[in-house]
């Protein structure tokens, strides 16, 4: 494949784009290299005032969207990452209101995305609101493309990341064994080994319950002595109820290695 495309050696992975007038590869292109050769990144004008502006495509920043924009508002959304935030990696969102047998968080925010982008919501993806000041009247959010986005109104909904466990071996390890947030994407390869999850969290519980499903054993770590304080009462039945889920509560991880 790499001799048809006329590529000798290459950095990988390669991309090759097969549409279009021109065709073109990418050799080890970044997200913004891969945007820009689908067109994703139009230019936008400094002097073109949005009604508001968000910044984060998370839950929160999805549901500005779609009110704004659903009023006649016109709405423009920043981020960084892919669509959902944290939330899309969720196995299963069983509290939000409308889905009484749950949904996953990827559907939700997938279709949370659908329904604002049906409302005439625009969506600046992989870029950063790298800088907010005043203007004549509106707000002005400098972008880490360099283009600068005008709006009267700016919403910060930048959501959470994930709390690195910051041990050497371990960071070492991921994508290798250690993951954060993976837990839907991961589950299937479990099948039948044990699998620990550090944390107290909600993501931690839906994240259990779910690699529960393929793992013979699941243990989560938590430093607390007790899940009350900080997940739902209902991962705390669930977790309860599963068989193959245990607790080890006063713990921390501190090292680790790949057997």
């Amino acid at each position: 494949m790499l001799d048809e495309l006329g590529l000798v050696s290459p950095d990988l992975p390669v991309v090759a784009l097969r549409f279009g007038a021109q065709r073109s590869t990418l050799a080890n292109p970044s997200d913004v290299e891969i945007a820009e050769a689908f067109g994703l990144l139009e230019p936008i004008s400094a002097d073109d005032v949005y009604d508001v502006a968000v910044v984060g495509a998370g839950p929160a920043g999805l549901a500005v969207a779609v009110y704004a924009s659903s009023e006649g508002l016109r709405t423009a959304v920043v981020e960084a990452g892919p669509v959902g935030g944290q939330a899309a990696t969720s196995s299963m969102i069983r509290n939000y209101p409308g889905f009484p047998q749950g949904v996953s968080g990827s559907t939700l925010t997938n279709q949370t995305f659908q329904q604002a982008w049906s409302f005439g919501a625009t969506f600046l993806f992989l870029r950063e609101a790298t800088s907010l000041s005043a203007h004549e009247g509106h707000y002005r959010l400098g972008l880490s493309d360099g283009n600068v986005l005008s709006a009267r109104t700016v919403v910060i909904a930048t959501g959470v990341a994930y709390t690195e466990l910051g041990v050497p071996e371990l960071e070492e390890l991921h994508g290798r064994g250690v993951f954060y947030g993976a837990a839907v994407s991961e589950a299937p390869a479990m099948r039948g080994q044990r699998a620990f999850v550090v944390g107290a969290g909600n993501s931690a519980g839906q994240a259990a319950v779910h690699l529960a499903k393929w793992a013979g054993q699941v243990t989560i770590l938590v430093r607390g002595q007790s899940l009350a304080q900080s997940m739902s009462d209902y991962l705390i039945r669930m977790i309860g109820a599963a068989p193959n889920i245990d607790i080890a509560y006063g713990v921390q991880a501190v090292g680790g290695s790949r057997c």
